[in-house]
């Protein structure tokens, strides 16, 4: 039991979890080196989702074989993602902008 212990990492758990009885841990040690640490936790939530989007996911699910569950996490990370790529993007351009020798180059380059 130890050596099993000793592949977790116990993490600060929340109070409200503690009176359940409950604790955060991650995933083994042997596997977070596989995994991205920031989807190593899942957190159980309440959501409440428009009637026909829960059953377009269900419909979906049923035809991939997968969790409908899964499947709406993978459509809100697809937007994540591309909300973090688009606010990237900014983010260069903004700095290209503050860049004198890069606004220099673009403008010779340009002119040609």
């Amino acid at each position: 039991m130890k050596k099993i212990e000793k592949d977790f990492e116990y993490l600060e758990t929340p109070p409200e979890f503690l009176k359940r009885g409950m604790r955060l841990i991650t995933r083994p040690k042997s596997l977070e080196r596989a995994l991205n640490a920031s989807r190593d936790m899942k957190s159980r939530i309440t959501i409440y989702l428009d009637a026909d989007i829960v059953i377009k996911f269900k419909e979906i699910a049923e035809v991939k074989g997968a969790g409908y569950q899964t499947l709406i996490n993978d459509a809100l990370r697809s937007i994540v993602d591309d909300m973090a790529e688009e606010s990237a993007k900014e983010n260069l351009k903004e700095e290209l902008l503050k860049d004198k020798k890069f606004l220099r180059r673009l403008k010779a380059a340009m002119s040609v």
